[in-house]
């Protein structure tokens, strides 16, 4: 028998620290520079006890057309922007886009919190109109902040 994972999936534009975010909740060290994501990253881990895939979904706009299918019977669907008010606007875009795709629940992550610019994350709860939780990946730090808001969310299926 084939044992079936629950998955969350990370989708946002490109650059916003998806992957950071991934290998932050993985504990791994978390790099300055990061190549771009080529279609998916998968890495498993556990969340509430639950054995479960983290789908890091490339977030570049030639990559995007996969993310529908990649949504698929995912137990959380976790939206990444950056915190700039550019980014937020893209995000919302993205988010009335591929809506209809969500078979889970979907929060945001309102990254680069660290960032002088940043958008505090209730402002980009109120444009996005989802839940949503201000981190930064680059900051070790944070991994049980992390950790805590996918277990809280995360829905296993």
């Amino acid at each position: 028998m084939i044992e079936r994972k629950s998955k969350v999936c990370f989708i946002g534009e490109g650059g916003v620290g998806k992957t950071s975010l991934v290998s932050l909740l993985q504990g791994k060290e978390i790099q300055k520079e990061i190549s771009p994501t080529v279609g998916l990253e998968i890495e498993d881990s556990v969340l509430n006890g639950t054995k479960c895939s983290i789908w890091d979904c490339g977030g570049q706009k030639r990559f995007q057309f996969m993310w529908k299918d990649f949504l698929r019977a995912s137990g959380l669907t976790v939206l990444v922007c950056d915190s700039t008010e550019e980014n937020v606007r893209e995000t919302r875009e993205i988010l009335e886009r591929i809506s209809s795709h969500f078979g889970s629940k979907v929060i945001a992550l309102a990254n680069k919190q660290d960032l002088k610019n940043s958008i505090p994350p209730e402002k980009v709860e109120k444009q996005l109109g989802i839940k949503t939780y201000g981190i930064s990946a680059l900051r070790a730090e944070q991994h049980d902040k992390l950790r805590n808001i996918l277990e809280k969310e995360f829905t296993s299926k």
